[in-house]
């Protein structure tokens, strides 16, 4: 049996939802997300080739940027800065979960953005690529389901911003794996399908860095 999840949309008009897939509650040993895998990587002090990839298109190197943390843990989603995300994804208090990691050097700022919803297995990571300016420069999201079957598979785009504004998929709509990986399209059930058809497929809005409604001291 699916559950709906009204909460935790992926913004700037990708049109997407999380689907509906139980998986165990927060806290189990059994429980492998990916999320987790992001939480992981933070205490091993590694970074996510997706992401270092990414941050190439604002000439940003991960690993030479200063960098901060935001998390939000309440029916709320109020952001709060702090030092450490392993830390704080260790207390949780509740399955929705949004998480936030913000580098910048003088060439550029790169977000990475999760939101999570644990208790239906919906995961959203976007990836955020601003110019010196704020403006928003690339988009790189993907949506991952965990099935009831327990595949782990996503949905993924990245969007480029043109000299007029506009956006082009440098990365057209594709499925991958839980290593980011692109794979065949899964087998879906009609739930699946449908939310297949809803997200995506559509170019983000040019907004700026404030339009995140992450904490200011974020981005200093």
């Amino acid at each position: 049996m699916k559950r709906g999840l009204p909460v935790l949309c992926v913004l700037l008009g990708l049109g997407s939802c999380f689907s509906r897939s139980q998986v165990p509650a927060v806290g189990s040993a059994e429980l492998h997300t990916p999320l987790e895998g992001y939480i992981t990587g933070l205490r091993q002090h590694k970074i996510n080739g997706v992401a270092a990839g990414f941050a190439t298109i604002c000439g940003v190197k991960l690993n030479e940027a200063s960098h901060r943390f935001a998390f939000a843990n309440d029916d709320a989603g109020r952001w709060k800065i702090v030092p450490s995300l392993p830390e704080a994804y260790d207390n949780l208090e509740m399955d929705l979960v949004g998480t936030a990691e913000v580098w910048k050097n003088p060439a550029g700022t790169v977000v990475e953005e999760w939101q999570a919803a644990l208790d239906v297995g919906g995961f959203g990571r976007t990836l955020y690529c601003f110019d010196t300016t704020g403006r928003l420069k690339a988009l790189d999201s993907t949506n991952y389901q965990i099935s009831d079957d327990g595949r782990t598979w996503g949905m993924h785009e990245r969007w480029l911003a043109n000299a007029d504004g506009t956006f082009r998929a440098d990365i057209p709509f594709e499925f991958v794996g839980l290593d980011d990986k692109p794979i065949s399209r899964p087998k879906l059930d009609e739930d699946d399908k449908k939310f297949e058809s809803s997200w995506g497929k559509r170019p983000p809005e040019r907004i700026t860095y404030p339009e995140l409604k992450l904490p200011p001291d974020l981005f200093r």
